[in-house]
């Protein structure tokens, strides 16, 4: 009784394509899990619980590491890549920052009548 749902029906059995298929198409559509789920006529859990069961086992906080040197190098340059992107960001902030923490002259907020 435990298979069956409450309406007495079986639940639906996915194969593994499916499921490669359904992360893959999450992933690199930009939606939301949920949005994605109700598209496919699935549950938002299984979406969740495919992607985590696909996921290598690793430690918290470390990193699985591309097996060849080439997937390795390219990463190294999307990373040299993203950084430069944020550093150009964060600096961007920060003279925006200083510009509109400058007093004015005349030590009173300015007024534009």
């Amino acid at each position: 009784m435990k298979n069956q749902q409450a309406n007495g029906a079986k639940p639906r059995r996915y194969d593994e394509a499916f499921k490669r298929e359904a992360i893959r198409l999450w992933k690199s559509s930009g939606r939301s899990a949920e949005t994605t789920a109700r598209e496919l006529g699935i549950s938002v859990f299984q979406l969740y619980d495919w992607n985590r069961a696909g996921q290598p086992a690793r430690a918290a906080g470390v990193a699985v590491l591309p097996e060849s040197k080439e997937s390795l190098q390219a990463e190294v340059e999307r990373l040299r890549t993203e950084l430069a992107r944020i550093t150009e960001q964060r600096d961007i902030l920060k003279k925006a920052a200083g510009i509109l923490s400058e007093p004015s002259p005349s030590g009173m907020p300015r007024s534009n009548r």
